[in-house]
């Protein structure tokens, strides 16, 4: 039951004899339990099996319980309350005593059961004298230390209060100090064993071997029924997981395990029946110019050069070793190499950096480089012998051999595509499998999307490559896992990306000020291979309100490539003509003729109709663009009046587009149906029929010609290769044929001159049309020219046939690369050659210095820009020596292209020249269908060059005085070492002292001699 109340209420319960405690006899092995709080203090209910003796409550102590057989424990304190006495009951008439703070008498005391004692409580600290005044107590006393205040109130409320709600402050640690459960010191391993072999065998009982009885412990039985008095010892604990028991039992002795090394290579093993073959110690040449080749040599000190850098690879260690005449580029091409070795731990070498030697004889470190060399003499020297670079590299190279796997798998196929060259990355695709042979390095490169079955075979179709000839011991024939390539196989490719390059993550500073981060990339020539590869046949189209209306008739439907086609109708046509102030309308009887000095707004007014089986809502919509064309002589202010305007005209906010003369898109010609003649001049200009004018014919179809009217009619201006027509007065139209014109180019031209012949005329009648062909000409033909017959260039010697247009390539720098981009004509035709698609403007308007390369199909030029000296807008132009140095980098490496890309053309074998702006050939003018010398371009530049010496400038090694004091320095120089560029003979005449001695100076001492002699 449970009783509350106070502790009137406990002594009422235990004095009423319906709780008297019971005894053995009373009831067979029955118990009772109740449990009761008192204040804080809660006294728990007793146990069936057992009954307590004693049990301490705080500082409370109950006795007059006990038990046949007592198993003391540890008490449990729950709160601190001193000694309460309960000998005296609520009730007593006596007058209620002083109950003092400490022993408590148990109320069955006439049961004759003792009770226990507990220690005295102490105070709960000092307490000031004047508390004890003012309370009339007698003062304080002194127990335990502790001052504790006497008096009757004070004792009779510190007897009935109940003990503090607030738990008493513990210090962790000492708590910690005071458990006896913890171990405080080390225990050693034996020690540790002997523990619990003494745990076994207390857990198993004396006499019982340890093996045995964990047997029986883990194996699974019913456990049996004791006997009377006695208790099994294993039914009387609690059992173990069987995993602690398998714990417990296991010995392991890991003496005898070995752990394999980490490393981030594999190991070198027979794949699928191929073994591999890889050195440990590799000797690597770096050695090369333009495309540096890392190639490896044997293992011997006679491999060594002084004028090439080498990489000796160990498992242990790398060196990198320099050679006293080895360039800046191969040593920079080694330490790159080191880098990516040592970071991805490449051929099994496990040194974190690289030992760096220079070629210095008897050095401590060349001796250690020499250990793991063979070596015949140990008075062998490095050798002086120096072999041409660029050899070296086209040697190289046309000696690689690339092979294919078949698609059964099984054997490699030779590809002339991936032999006999330098390769790029984006050749490999990741479904094939590849066997490359470089001579002693032979690899088996397998894509990461390669068949798995295909796989197995392709090591043993390699290892038959690589017996198929006699190949040294210290060769290489490896797998390469693509993705897990290493530096040796990478270099091998031209753009290979660095495998080892990190990205980091930088927090800048918005701030901050901003800085110009200075780089040097050694960037590599162009691709001539990629640069002939032909352009489509169609140019791209006028795309309008996001419809292609191609050369403005539309598309043709080609369902193999799901192309649905559809045509276009031009329904009208409209022109005006920008005035000083405004736009006037343009007569429609001279729609088609422009003046290259006007700006004119055209409105074309199309319909579209969808063609083949898919259809557009759209079908048959009237649409409209407006084109502001402008006049090649217009002014700048002339020009921006005809956007402005042809945006107020546009009411109805049609798609808007700017034409420059002579480059309209065919959509734009095929409007005017082939009768768009361009005059020279503006309008208001004397336009009487007497005047003679020349006009060139361009266009690719009769629907696209046109006509464009010279400013010289002179002998000069013909072009054999195209068609004129000479207007003589307003009676005759000669229609001139050059010899090497092309049969649509002849037909459009007298086209067009039956057009012109037919516009209307204020008197007079129709002028006759005259086709005459080049050199059939007669005396009244020449008389039609400003100083008669003179000599002009032409191709009547020439037997060659010019069916094919030229090709026009642009190269610069863009963001640290060397590109190219093709100059794209936009009137090309399908199977049609066009004689002059490029117009000088092409080359002189871009960014100068430009560097060009124009293939004319038996001759290949370079044409180099100049360095302007005003902007147009007539401010002065400052070029620094860095701009020089790097506009002398994109020449040599122009001059590489040109040279690569002619190469290629085995056929023809075409010439190769360089051209200056300003100082440009008639053949090559020529090649233009009309040429305007430039008046502020500088003069006294070199005339045609071939390619050949010009290339030659960059291997001169040595330069006089008086060149290199020149403004620019001679090509190929670099402006912060001139003085380097003299002979050792002449140095020392010049400096009295020699390089070696120059090179130890001090920076600003060196700066100094090269100012006294104008070399900086």
């Amino acid at each position: 039951m449970l009783v509350t109340g106070g502790v009137g209420s406990l002594i009422r319960l235990f004095d009423s004899p319906s709780c008297r405690p019971c005894t053995p006899t009373d009831t067979d092995h029955k118990t009772f339990s109740f449990s009761t709080t008192i204040g804080k203090v809660k006294i728990p209910d007793f146990d069936k099996e057992t009954e307590r003796k004693q049990r301490e409550v705080g500082k409370l102590n109950v006795e007059g319980f006990s038990e046949s057989k007592p198993q003391p424990k540890e008490q449990r304190q729950v709160g601190k309350l001193g000694d309460i006495d309960f000998n005296k009951k609520k009730d007593d008439a006596a007058p209620k005593p002083v109950k003092k703070v400490g022993k408590l008498s148990n109320p069955f005391e006439k049961q004759g059961q003792s009770a226990g004692s507990a220690p005295a409580r102490k105070g709960p600290g000092k307490i000031s004298s004047r508390f004890g005044n003012k309370f009339g107590g007698s003062g304080l006393q002194n127990d335990g230390g502790s001052e504790i205040l006497k008096s009757s109130m004070t004792e009779s409320r510190r007897a009935v209060r109940g003990p503090s709600r607030r738990a008493p402050s513990s210090n962790p640690v000492k708590n910690l100090e005071s458990r006896k459960d913890v171990s405080k010191d080390y225990r050693a391993a034996s020690e540790m064993k002997e523990m619990t072999d003494d745990f076994i065998k207390d857990y198993l009982g004396p006499g019982l071997s340890k093996a045995a009885d964990l047997d029986r412990i883990a194996s699974p039985r019913p456990s049996p029924t004791p006997a009377a008095g006695k208790k099994n010892s294993l039914t009387n604990n609690k059992g173990f997981a069987n995993e602690a028991v398998d714990a417990l039992r296991a010995t392991e002795d890991y003496t005898k395990i070995k752990l394999n090394k980490g490393h981030t290579q594999k190991a070198v093993k027979e794949v699928a029946g191929g073994k591999e073959q890889l050195q440990e110690t590799l000797l690597v040449q770096i050695k090369g110019k333009q495309s540096m080749q890392t190639r490896l040599v044997a293992p011997h000190f006679s491999s060594l050069n002084s004028y090439e850098c080498f990489l000796l690879i160990t498992p242990k260690t790398l060196f990198q070793f320099n050679g006293k005449h080895a360039s800046v580029l191969k040593k920079s091409k080694g330490t790159e190499l080191v880098t990516a070795i040592t970071m991805a731990k490449e051929f099994k070498c496990m040194a974190d950096k690289a030992t760096v030697l220079e070629q210095v004889r008897g050095s401590y470190l060349l001796r250690q480089f020499n250990k793991h060399l063979q070596i015949n003499n140990e008075n062998e020297q490095v050798s002086e012998k120096q072999t041409d670079d660029e050899e070296y590299e086209k040697e190289q190279n046309s000696a690689n051999v690339g092979y294919v796997l078949d698609e059964e798998g099984k054997n490699f196929t030779m590809v002339p595509e991936l032999s006999g060259k330098r390769l790029k990355q984006s050749r490999l695709k990741d479904s094939n499998i590849y066997c490359f042979d470089y001579g002693v390095e032979v690899y088996v490169w397998i894509g990461r999307a390669a068949d798995r079955s295909a796989r197995k075979n392709a090591m043993i179709a390699g290892r038959q490559i690589w017996d198929s000839k006699q190949r040294p011991s210290w060769g290489i024939f490896q797998r390469i896992a693509g993705g897990l390539e290493h530096s040796l196989f990478r270099e091998k490719f031209k753009d290979w990306p660095d495998a080892n390059a990190v990205n980091v993550l930088t927090v800048k500073n918005p701030c901050a000020p901003k800085k110009d981060k200075i780089t040097f990339v050694d960037m590599e020539p162009c691709d001539g291979e990629q640069m002939r590869t032909p352009l489509p046949e169609n140019p791209p189209g006028l795309v309008l309100e996001m419809t292609d209306v191609g050369r403005g008739l539309g598309l043709p439907t080609d369902l193999s490539q799901d192309i649905f086609g559809h045509d276009v109708e031009t329904t009208s046509v409209e022109m005006w003509r920008i005035t000083d102030s405004s736009y006037e309308e343009y007569p429609q009887e001279l729609y088609g003729q422009f003046y290259s000095g006007e700006s004119f707004i055209i409105r074309w007014a199309y319909r579209v109709m969808q063609g083949g089986k898919k259809q557009d809502h759209d079908t048959g919509r009237d649409r409209a663009a407006f084109f502001f064309w402008q006049g090649a002589d217009c002014t700048i202010k002339e020009k921006g009046k005809s956007a402005f305007l042809t945006v107020r005209v546009d009411s109805e906010r049609a798609p808007q587009v700017q034409l420059d003369q002579s480059t309209e898109p065919p959509a734009f010609l095929q409007i005017f149906n082939g009768s768009m003649v361009t005059y020279k001049g503006k309008i208001s200009d004397d336009r009487s029929d007497k005047r003679r004018r020349l006009f060139l014919y361009r266009g690719e179809t009769e629907k696209e010609g046109s006509l464009t009217e010279l400013d010289e009619i002179s002998c000069t201006s013909l072009r054999s290769r195209g068609s004129f027509i000479i207007q003589d007065g307003e009676s005759l139209l000669y229609v001139w044929h050059g010899c090497k014109s092309r049969a649509h180019t002849v037909a459009g031209a007298f086209r067009a001159a039956n057009t012109l012949a037919d516009q209307p005329r204020s008197e007079g009648e129709r002028p006759a049309v005259v086709e005459v062909q080049e050199g059939s000409e007669s005396k009244e033909f020449w008389k039609c020219f400003v100083g008669g017959k003179i000599s002009y260039f032409n191709l009547m010697d020439d037997e060659r046939k010019y069916a094919k247009s030229l090709r026009l390539f642009n190269l610069y720098e863009d963001k640290k690369q060397f590109v190219y981009k093709e100059i794209e004509y936009s009137c090309r035709y399908p199977k049609v050659a066009a004689p002059y698609p490029f117009l000088q403007s092409d080359l002189y308007s871009a960014e100068q210095p430009a560097l060009f390369i124009l293939d004319a199909l038996y001759t290949v030029y370079v044409w180099v820009g100049w360095w302007p000296s005003h902007t147009p807008d007539g401010e002065v132009l400052a070029h620094t020596g860095s701009a020089e140095t790097d506009f002398v980098e994109r020449y040599k490496l122009t001059l590489q292209t040109a040279l690569a890309y002619s190469e290629l053309d085995t056929k023809e074998k075409p010439d190769m020249v360089v051209v200056n702006a300003g100082a440009e050939p008639t053949e090559f003018k020529c090649l233009f269908p009309w040429w305007k010398d430039q008046e502020d371009i500088p003069g006294g530049k070199p005339g045609p060059t071939p390619l050949d010496e010009e290339l030659k400038k960059f291997l001169q090694t040595e330069f006089t005085l008086k060149e290199l004091q020149a403004k620019p320095p001679p090509i190929g120089c670099d402006p912060l070492r001139l003085e380097q560029y003299l002979s050792n003979t002449e140095f020392k005449a010049i400096f009295k002292m020699s390089k070696k001695e120059f090179l130890n100076l001090q920076a600003w001492k060196q700066r100094k001699l090269k100012q006294q002699h104008d070399l900086f």
